[in-house]
């Protein structure tokens, strides 16, 4: 697997997230322009409190992804770069999983297998940072050994 196309991947899926986010932003605005042309009394007044709420619901996930974007674009790939030790960025293949090194994302399927998008302050991140390929690893119930890392 190329880390470079599951890099690819996550920026495209990022900056999905951060359109989707933008986009029910707006329509939040424009439903509370619409509730402030009301004058329905106390109707009023909660309909536009739950607008505010999700407004700032929406402004705290926006700030996420593009703290997300940051550490990602951080952490681009170099062709040819080898590692000697996990670190941000690293591709870790283990006996128990695809680890990609870069932000909290979560487990995908790419290109046929699961890959987990991790923060390096993560536990299974912090488990994995400065193992070198042959070395264990664990955090829980979860034991594995460093196979390869990219």
């Amino acid at each position: 697997m190329k880390k470079q196309a599951v890099f690819e991947w996550l920026c495209n899926a990022l900056a999905e997230r951060e359109r989707d986010l933008q986009s029910a932003w707006e329509a939040m605005m424009e439903s509370n322009q619409q509730e402030g042309k009301s004058s329905s009394g106390d109707k009023h007044e909660t309909g536009r409190a739950m607008v505010h709420l999700e407004l700032e619901q929406l402004g705290k996930q926006r700030q996420e992804i593009q703290k997300q974007r940051a550490e990602v674009l951080r952490l681009v790939p170099v062709e040819g770069r080898e590692y000697e030790r996990v670190e941000g960025g690293a591709l870790v293949t283990t006996s128990v999983g695809l680890y990609y090194m870069i932000t909290g994302w979560g487990k995908v399927i790419f290109q046929g297998k699961e890959v987990l998008i991790i923060g390096i302050p993560s536990p299974v991140g912090k488990a994995l940072l400065g193992k070198r390929v042959g070395e264990e690893f664990g955090w829980g119930a979860l034991k594995g050994i460093i196979e390869k890392i990219e």
